[in-house]
């Protein structure tokens, strides 16, 4: 999940606490005519807060989306969107695999701004600004909690995705890190380092772990890359020529990335493409334009890919 708000009747005050952190925490340092885009991007917003139509699943700012093959576990900032706020506004809806909501709030304890998710063993993890909480998908009740800050100081965990039965790797926007985390022993250590680390993928077959990344001072300046272990010792490297501003990140098949990009923050622009990792080359997908493509989920037996339109509080459903 990069910089977003979702336009809501009520979030005035909690957008521009939120602009305002943004602001201080990513773009200090930027001149005046590469903040233009920025700052026409949320004089619009601000204009049509209280004219959007509320979604009809009860969404508040979705920023993930996973399923378990029975159902699809939608993580939720809150109505306030501040992704690094201990609010305990966020929560986890349970919705069926066409997307009608049965749950909206799944998790029978405190969230704050739940982001990224993964499914180990029927237990749901969720990355919540600098935690991995765990959830009896079951139930919906908490049976972990492993704290991440004082290996990688990040107030702002992202995706996660699964190594093994026992093995996380996290995503650490804000301080452009990659973290592995053991949640059986919990001891968390920082395996990469990669600006603006946001969407991140682990293919078992070749034990590679795929990132993207979205660079808050330039809405082109993300890039693809990939993690790969010479005599256990890892070293990324960046893929082909690609740049974006990406969110999330899944693999189709052993060459092609699947990848959601903003497009723009100045105007709805998102939107989702493909990535031959044996060419380098991207291609878009033909779809309506998507205000906020966060981080999906892929089916990719039945090549369905499910995305949180976070400025759009929705959840859409396309075939590949």
């Amino acid at each position: 999940m990069p910089f977003a708000f979702c336009p809501k009747k009520g979030n005035n005050l909690s957008f521009y606490r939120y602009y305002k952190h943004v602001r201080i925490k990513y773009l200090s340092g930027i001149k005046l005519n590469q903040m233009k885009p920025l700052i026409s991007f949320l004089t619009s917003m601000v204009l049509v807060i209280n004219t959007m139509a509320q979604d009809s699943t009860a969404l508040a700012n979705p920023e993930s989306v996973i399923s378990d093959g029975k159902f699809l576990y939608v993580t939720n900032i809150g109505k306030a969107l501040d992704p690094t706020a201990k609010d305990g506004d966020g929560f986890i809806s349970k919705l069926s695999l066409d997307g009608k909501m049965i749950e909206p709030r799944f998790n029978t304890t405190k969230l704050n701004a739940p982001k990224g998710t993964a499914i180990i063993r029927g237990m749901l993890y969720v990355a919540d600004i600098d935690r991995v909480i765990g959830f009896e998908l079951a139930t919906g009740k908490q049976f972990a909690e492993i704290n991440l800050s004082p290996v990688t100081g990040s107030a702002f965990l992202n995706d996660l995705t699964t190594m093994d039965d026992f093995t996380l790797f996290v995503s650490c926007t804000d301080v452009g890190k990659i973290a592995e985390v053991n949640i059986r022993t919990g001891n968390v250590r920082v395996i990469a380092d990669v600006k603006g680390a946001n969407g991140i993928t682990y293919d078992k077959a070749t034990n590679r772990l795929y990132t993207c990344s979205f660079d808050f001072q330039n809405m082109k300046g993300g890039e693809l890359g990939v993690i790969t272990w010479k005599n256990h010792i890892p070293a990324y490297e960046k893929i082909g020529d690609v740049h974006g501003a990406f969110d999330g990140l899944a693999l189709l098949d052993d060459h092609t990335l699947i990848v959601s990009d903003w497009g723009a923050i100045d105007h709805p622009a998102g939107f989702v493409e493909k990535v031959d990792l044996k060419t380098k080359q991207a291609t878009k997908f033909d779809w309506p334009v998507i205000n906020g493509p966060a981080d999906f989920y892929l089916n990719a037996s039945e090549k369905k890919i499910y995305i949180p339109a976070l400025v759009e509080g929705k959840l859409v459903i396309q075939q590949l």
